[in-house]
């Protein structure tokens, strides 16, 4: 009787050993990965204005794709929680490699208001476009958005 209680009290203190080991490197992995994260948005010194797009899908994670003008246009995409159409359309500011422009991230708590001058200094454009109102006027209603 005495054996079996001894027996369990050492399968409790291993099963305790190895759960406080597991925490222990649990929490090592973590902040690894908290620091390369870190390290990884130090090296984004360069900032610029992005539009937002549209979202794209994927297996398991929802993307918002947006672009920004540097020399070229520079398309990219972000994962984001879940599809939220108060995303899209909207400039934002990102951030980039200087020497790798591929590598960017759009800061989605910045939304920015630009002038027109700030977004032409940007690269963007504005675009008229024609809309027809069939229900009410049946005229065409001139319109334009930044491209």
């Amino acid at each position: 009787m005495e054996e079996n209680k001894r027996d369990l009290d050492k399968i409790k203190g291993v099963i305790g050993i190895a759960l406080l080991a597991l925490i222990f490197l649990f929490s090592i992995f973590s902040n690894k990965n908290e620091k390369k994260y870190d390290e990884d948005d130090a090296n984004l010194k360069g900032e610029a204005i992005g539009l937002s797009t549209r979202f794209k899908y994927g297996r398991k994670v929802t993307y918002l794709q947006y672009y920004f003008y540097l020399d070229k246009k520079i398309i990219s995409k972000i994962s984001v929680a879940k599809y939220d159409p108060a995303l899209l359309n909207k400039f934002y500011k990102v951030k980039y490699d200087l020497s790798d422009l591929e590598k960017n991230n759009l800061i989605l708590e910045e939304e920015l208001q630009p002038d027109s001058i700030t977004l032409v200094k940007a690269g963007f454009i504005k675009t008229k476009y024609y809309f027809y109102d069939a229900g009410v006027t049946c005229k065409y209603i001139e319109m334009s958005k930044w491209k």
